[in-house]
């Protein structure tokens, strides 16, 4: 019989090796759900030795997703006299007695059906002692058998619980099916002796007050090794998971190889084996990162004492912190650690956002209005809510609302029924993910002319999506950039964020003021500034034709981030001037530029580090120049922009839905499938009002 395992792009045969016995370690805190689960979970009536639960996943939290949004595999079987099982993406969880917090190779032989089986790869991941804290390999299926057996060594398996639902290990492909059969866990038994252990103690301040602050931390043995957390970590709250360890990823500028991190408020203590330690503290963008080392003696205290110093302090010069998408339960849990989680990433605004879908809602919020608030030094989280959402029209995003506006399944895609509600009450709507999920382009193709749409997401997941963005401000509507992180789905709460400049007084009223006025730009690290003439982002100016204009732009980067590498000055999407950083840390634009059309201005800073994990990057709002009383947009794009959303609006109507798009499609299929005809006809008025406002705009340019 022949088997192919290939492990971080080599090929190599493993040999099964014989277990060792129970795990030393003591039973420490794993992930625990609570009651609201927002992600696809379906307990799977099979089990095998040392394995006593396994779940069929759309996520496994520890490495490998579904991507296809249709994770309904999960199926018990019999194959030849047989129980297997089929899956998309499952998760195992070992038994604990057997092993837990261990850190040694472990050998994972998985039987499987190469008949049935249509991944090209069978990907296994699983909970790992250092470094990442996610192993992975890949299994090639080999036919010609009814059964083929595969044996893979897991390099440094710590199976701590830390996966979706506490499991330890996931298997399966982002898409395809496979069956498995059989499963089997071996130790080596090689996990080192603990050594006597020490009391280890963190306290975190700010170096300019002097007052502890929340932060994230990271605390590494020789090995990069994370200690599990202690109980005097935040509990931080991940889907249905309780957790006190995280990972971050790499889109983020975390200064350490090791990417395991816990969240402390200002103090943490916990015991650990005793050694030499790596400490890493961070605090977003404004700070610098604290990297020492502290040494643990056996049975003795070592105290690691942190001054975080700033590198910039936007407060103090009108700018104020937020992100835009943050999905974190309120109405079962701790709201002050969610507090807490948010202002150790110096996020000053949280948008806590209750999420919909045409079922009902998930992440549910306790309040909403001024009740709906929860804040601490300075550090605030809003109720808002990710609602109305389908994978047919797009995701909408509503801030700063006085109550909740859940549409009932009957009117689920009348979008704009709830972005009047939302005005009704003074709130800011806009469009997440301008990424390619979910069609948004169909669902701004309707909106969008019939000004309802205040805001779009345009920066998430380490990567700037103007397109779209573009495509409306050169169509004349003035739209506002935002940025999310998405926390739990993508990254950690603030590795995007926006700033709005504040006049007076830093509350969350003038936060969103300034923010729907446009006085904001998002960013993964740069900092900028600009004017144009005496205004400057998110403002209008009006000028006549050929009126010089004097532009000064900046940027500047915590070098702990990246390495500045330029700005770029952007008018009406075209790139006018840049300006390299030679330095690396900051840079200045100055130029003088003449109009003889409205247009809107606009910089972009970058930094070094651009890739396949997203980039260090940074966009402002624009200023509306206005010359001659003439609109902003972009007249010689407006013929193709106009027939481009014109487009959406026939795709959107004429294209069948796909219910496998949402992203909970295990519970919206039906309902979506029962209610988008009817309501499709619904829209047929309000679709040929928006077309028409197209047109006249087509109309209005001349072209």
């Amino acid at each position: 019989m022949r088997c192919i395992v290939r492990s971080n792009g080599s090929i190599a045969i493993s040999l099964l090796l014989i277990g060792a016995g129970y795990a030393a370690a003591p039973h420490l805190p794993v992930a625990r759900p609570h009651a609201d689960e927002a992600r696809f979970v379906k307990p799977i009536a099979w089990t095998a030795d040392l394995i006593p639960n396994v779940f069929g996943l759309y996520s496994s939290e520890i490495g490998l997703t579904r991507s296809d949004l249709a994770p309904n595999i999960g199926d018990t079987l019999t194959v030849a006299g047989r129980s297997c099982m089929s899956v998309g993406v499952v998760g195992l969880d070992v038994d604990d007695r057997y092993a837990f917090d261990i850190d040694e190779p472990a050998e994972l032989a998985i039987t499987y059906v190469p008949a049935r089986t249509t991944m090209s790869e069978i990907r296994v991941v699983w909970d790992q002692s250092g470094g990442e804290g996610r192993g992975s390999t890949q299994i090639e299926p080999d036919p010609g058998a009814p059964f083929r057996t595969a044996t893979l060594t897991l390099d440094r398996a710590r199976l701590a619980g830390q996966g979706a639902r506490g499991v330890d290990i996931a298997l399966g492909h982002p898409r395809g099916e496979a069956v498995i059969c059989g499963v089997e866990i071996r130790r080596s038994g090689t996990t080192p002796p603990r050594p006597p252990s020490g009391l280890v103690r963190l306290e975190v301040t700010d170096a300019a007050t002097g007052q502890p602050i929340p932060a994230r931390a990271g605390l590494y043995d020789a090995t990069g090794r994370l200690p599990l957390p202690s109980a005097s970590a935040v509990m931080v709250h991940r889907f249905a998971d309780h957790v006190r360890r995280l990972w971050v990823s790499r889109r983020d500028s975390w200064p350490s190889e090791s990417r395991q991190v816990f969240y402390v408020d200002g103090r943490y203590e916990a015991q650990v084996p005793a050694g030499m330690y790596e400490v890493v503290v961070t605090r977003g963008p404004e700070y610098r990162a604290h990297r020492a080392t502290v040494e643990v003696p056996a049975g003795g205290r070592a105290v690691a004492t942190v001054a975080l110093e700033r590198y910039a302090d936007l407060p103090s010069e009108g700018w104020i912190s937020g992100d835009a998408h943050i999905h974190l339960p309120r109405d079962s849990v701790d709201e002050a650690a969610v507090q807490i989680l948010v202002a150790a990433e110096d996020v000053h605004v949280g948008n806590v956002l209750q999420m919909g879908n045409i079922a009902g809602v998930h992440f549910a919020q306790p309040a909403f209005g001024e009740a709906g608030r929860y804040e601490r030094d300075g550090y605030v989280i809003v109720s808002g809510q990710e609602d109305p959402r389908t994978g047919h029209r797009g995701h909408t995003m509503h801030f700063n609302l006085a109550r909740p506006i859940h549409p009932p399944p009957s009117s689920y895609f009348l979008y704009h029924d709830l972005f009047e509600e939302s005005r009704r009450q003074g709130g800011v709507s806009g469009y997440a993910h301008l990424a390619p999920w979910f069609n948004p382009r169909r669902g701004l193709a309707l909106d969008v002319p019939f000004g309802l749409v205040d805001f779009l997401e345009v920066l998430q997941y380490g990567r700037l999506n103007t397109e779209i963005w573009y495509d409306f401000l050169n169509l004349g509507f003035r739209l506002t950039p935002a940025a999310g992180s998405d926390y739990p789905y993508l990254d950690l709460p603030g590795a995007v964020r926006q700033y709005v400049k504040i006049d007076g007084p830093a509350t969350p009223e003038a936060w969103f003021e300034g923010f729907e006025a446009g006085r904001t730009y998002v960013t993964s690290g740069p900092f900028l500034e600009l004017s144009v003439g005496d205004r400057s982002m998110g403002e209008e100016l009006e000028v006549e034709a050929g009126s010089p204009l004097e532009v000064v732009a900046e940027a500047r980067l915590n070098p702990d981030i990246d390495r500045l590498d330029r700005i770029e000055l952007v008018v009406s999407g075209e790139v006018v001037a840049t300006e390299p950083a030679p330095a690396g840390e900051g840079v200045t634009l100055e130029t003088r530029i003449t109009l003889s059309e409205s247009a809107w201005l606009a910089i972009r800073a970058y930094g070094a580090q651009e890739g396949r994990q997203g980039m260090t990057v940074a966009h402002s709002a624009p200023v509306y120049v206005v010359v001659d009383g003439r609109p902003t947009w972009n007249a010689d794009l407006v013929p193709e922009l106009v027939a481009r959303y014109q487009g959406e609006l026939r795709e959107m109507m004429d294209t069948p839905i796909d219910p496998d798009e949402d992203l909970e499609p295990w519970e919206t299929r039906e309902l979506l499938l029962a209610h988008w005809e009817r309501q499709r006809e619904m829209l047929r008025d309000r679709v040929a009002q928006a077309h028409e406002r197209l047109q006249e705009i087509l109309v209005r340019s001349g072209r």
